[in-house]
């Protein structure tokens, strides 16, 4: 496994510079496999690489997608990643969604329901092999990735209820960490000096805790920066 780090001077450069890096795993994926499963994430860097996306060849017909994580929230709230993903990509429709259930059941039984669907899409969680192609990443500033929070404590399982988020909505699903960690690529977005310390962390500390650094991809992690994040490397 490679880890690369890619430093751009702003977070048009990055999101674009992202975009073609995660297509050409894709197509990579597509050109051998009859579909390739992307994994996407929220948040400001997130949703805008999306409209980058959007300009590249992609045959999202051929693409299986799924997030990282969501809130629990209705289908159509503002705040739902999968609402705002398709409001910056409107093709994404096009290709097979994986959604997160709707708050129409209480937080735990969601999770259930959607750990045993991804169960019977993957098979067991402990058993060796990639089962995405590429996962996008965000990061807050204290570290925490998807909906994956530190000092949170996660269970063995695909999908995790979390009940107290320190950024609302308090209420959120979630892949694990040991998920996450069944791409093959990896991609990580980060901007903004505030995440500096955070992304040291991640990168240069072999004893970080920090979430940031629970996760990498079987083959590749790549993690695209902008010059005042990389200022703390």
């Amino acid at each position: 496994m490679t880890v690369e780090i890619q430093i751009s001077k702003s977070t048009t450069e990055l999101t674009q510079s992202a975009a073609e890096a995660i297509a050409e795993r894709l197509n990579q994926a597509l050109s051998t496999n009859a579909r390739a499963r992307l994994v996407l994430t929220g948040g400001t860097l997130g949703i805008q690489i999306l409209a980058d996306l959007a300009n590249l060849s992609l045959d999202l017909e051929r693409l299986d997608v799924f997030w990282g994580d969501e809130r629990f929230v209705g289908l159509d709230h503002p705040d739902r990643n999968e609402a705002q993903a398709l409001e910056a990509w409107k093709e994404l429709g096009k290709a097979k969604l994986f959604r997160f259930p709707a708050p129409n059941q209480d937080l735990e039984s969601a999770a259930l329901e959607m750990n045993s669907s991804v169960e019977r899409e993957f098979g067991e969680l402990d058993a060796s092999g990639s089962v995405f192609d590429v996962l996008i990443l965000g990061m807050g500033p204290d570290g925490h990735i998807a909906s994956l929070f530190p000092g949170h404590s996660q269970p063995n399982t695909w999908i995790i209820a979390e009940k107290n988020s320190p950024k609302p909505p308090a209420e959120r699903l979630s892949f694990s960490y040991q998920a996450l960690n069944r791409a093959d690529h990896v991609v990580f977005l980060a901007s903004g000096e505030s995440k500096a310390a955070a992304v040291s962390c991640a990168l240069q500390d072999l004893e970080c805790q920090l979430p940031a650094a629970q996760v990498q991809g079987l083959k590749t992690t790549t993690w695209f920066l902008d010059e005042e994040v990389s200022r703390g490397l």
